[in-house]
């Protein structure tokens, strides 16, 4: 179990960035240098939170993490980027949202003391994290593109 711990707190600290909002399209560089202040805000808070120790702490972790993971993507829906990308950032904030899902379904197996279930939920979630990884690089993104 204590691999799943890992696996989590990967999912959730990389959690990265999106397009969308309204006003004038940013350039390439700076939609990918604002996003990745955010993601780089909220990656602080998240880092210092407690690494859990069982299951009851993933819960406990996953319910912090939660709030920051929804006031960075409130944050990001604010950025425009630009036309051509536009595609491509939609993705990325659809997988940001899938993470979300993620995150909450293994606080929900964790706090019920379900550790062949938060084990099971861990594979799918590293892998929409990956996808969010690789759609940040494809955006031009560092910071939102790492764990």
């Amino acid at each position: 179990m204590r691999r799943a711990y890992p696996l989590l707190l990967v999912v959730v600290l990389l959690t990265a960035c999106g397009g969308g909002g309204g006003g004038k399209p940013l350039t390439r560089e700076q939609y990918a240098a604002k996003a990745d202040a955010i993601c780089g805000k909220y990656k602080q808070q998240t880092d210092a939170l407690a690494r859990p120790a069982n299951l009851a702490d993933l819960g406990k972790v996953a319910d912090q993490v939660l709030p920051i993971l929804d006031h960075a993507r409130g944050d990001l829906h604010k950025l425009k980027p630009p036309a051509d990308e536009q595609a491509t950032a939609n993705a990325w904030l659809d997988q940001f949202d899938v993470i979300i899902s993620d995150v909450e379904k293994i606080r929900d197996k964790a706090n019920d003391n379900d550790t062949a279930a938060v084990q099971a939920l861990a594979g799918p979630a590293l892998q929409h994290d990956q996808h969010a990884n690789e759609l940040a690089t494809q955006l031009g993104m560092t910071v939102c593109s790492k764990d």
